[in-house]
C-alpha cells in the first residue's frame, strides 16, 4: 500500500529539478569553480544509504525477515512496538512487522 501526498511529490520534484539545475549550471560556469560542486554532488549521490534508494524499497517482498530488511534498508530512525505488530520508520517510508516477525506491510513517503 503507497500512500503519496501530492504536495510532498511536487515539493520533492522541484527540489531535485533546482538542484539538478544548480549542479548543471555551476558546473558550466568558468569562474564558478562548479567542478567541485559537480565532483561533491556525484560523490554525495554513490554515498546515498540504501534507504533513500527507491530501489531497494522495490526489493522488498511480504514475509521477509527482519534481518533481510535491515540488509536491504539499514537501519531505521525509529521502532515502535505494539502487541501485534512492530513498525519500523526510515525517512522515505515505514516498514511493518506482524507479530511472527514478517514483513507485513511497507508504505514509500
Amino acid at each position: 500500500m503507497i500512500h503519496v501526498s501530492w504536495h510532498r511529490l511536487v515539493a520533492e520534484l522541484l527540489f531535485t529539478s533546482v538542484g539538478s539545475f544548480t549542479c548543471s549550471t555551476a558546473a558550466t560556469h568558468p569562474h564558478s569553480g562548479g567542478t567541485n560542486l559537480l565532483q561533491a554532488a556525484q560523490s554525495t549521490q554513490a554515498s546515498t544509504p540504501a534507504q533513500y534508494d527507491r530501489s531497494q524499497w522495490r526489493k522488498l517482498q511480504r514475509r521477509m525477515s527482519k534481518e533481510d530488511v535491515r540488509k536491504l534498508l539499514g537501519e531505521p530512525v525509529r521502532v515502535s512496538v505494539s502487541r501485534f505488530y512492530e513498525t519500523w520508520e526510515y525517512p522515505r517510508g515505514t516498514v511493518v512487522f506482524d507479530g511472527k516477525g514478517h514483513l507485513d506491510s511497507w508504505s514509500e513517503l
